[in-house]
């Protein structure tokens, strides 16, 4: 009995507590810095890959956000013979690295109480070490689930198309459709 009182008084200690925190949505002013990482499901096979970024979100108005975003891939791995697809190989000790840098316009909806969400559109510049440049643009929706007042947590989807301008030390233009994908599939971020 005793275990079952302390138990019911902890939770309505946590209770009290979660409805006495007020929760505020981000307006017109707030900056938001956000970081991402994706390849969550690659830490079993030792970390060779680090896929993550920053985000700076500043609100210019109470639904109108611009962002922009700098993402990281880094291969920690050396390959002895890197092949990108079937007609591009480059041997000897390589890492395959990759770095973007975007800008981009987020609309934001009612959403909930905890819950802010939104859609937007971005445009952006891609290069890899594997002597790749590119450009990117696409939409994307998502979700900021507020988790105490400024301390968020998301996730967002897009579609992006990429025009290549050089590839393997040639140039190459050539526009291509990847399909969907998700950005930052854990983002962690605050409102100051």
């Amino acid at each position: 009995m005793n275990k079952f009182l302390s138990l019911a008084l902890m939770m309505a200690l946590f209770v009290s507590f979660a409805k006495a925190q007020s929760i505020t949505k981000p307006v017109k002013g707030d900056r938001l810095f956000e970081l991402s990482a994706a390849g969550i499901n690659d830490i079993g096979a030792g970390l060779n890959a680090t896929r993550g970024g920053l985000m700076i979100r500043d609100f210019i108005s109470d639904k109108k956000a611009r962002r922009i975003a700098a993402n990281f891939n880094l291969q920690f791995e050396l390959f002895d013979s890197l092949t990108i697809n079937p007609e591009f190989t480059r041997p000897g000790k390589k890492r395959f690295n990759e770095f973007s840098l975007s800008y981009g316009i987020e609309n934001h909806m009612k959403g909930s109480n905890r819950m802010s969400t939104y859609w937007g559109y971005a445009g952006g510049l891609n290069l890899a070490s594997t002597d790749f440049i590119a450009l990117s643009g696409g939409a994307f929706t998502g979700f900021d689930y507020y988790l105490a007042d400024g301390l968020y947590i998301g996730t967002e989807v897009g579609y992006n198309a990429i025009l290549t301008i050089r590839e393997y030390k040639q140039s190459a233009l050539g526009l291509s459709l990847p399909g969907a994908a998700m950005n930052g599939a854990f983002r962690l971020g605050y409102r100051f």
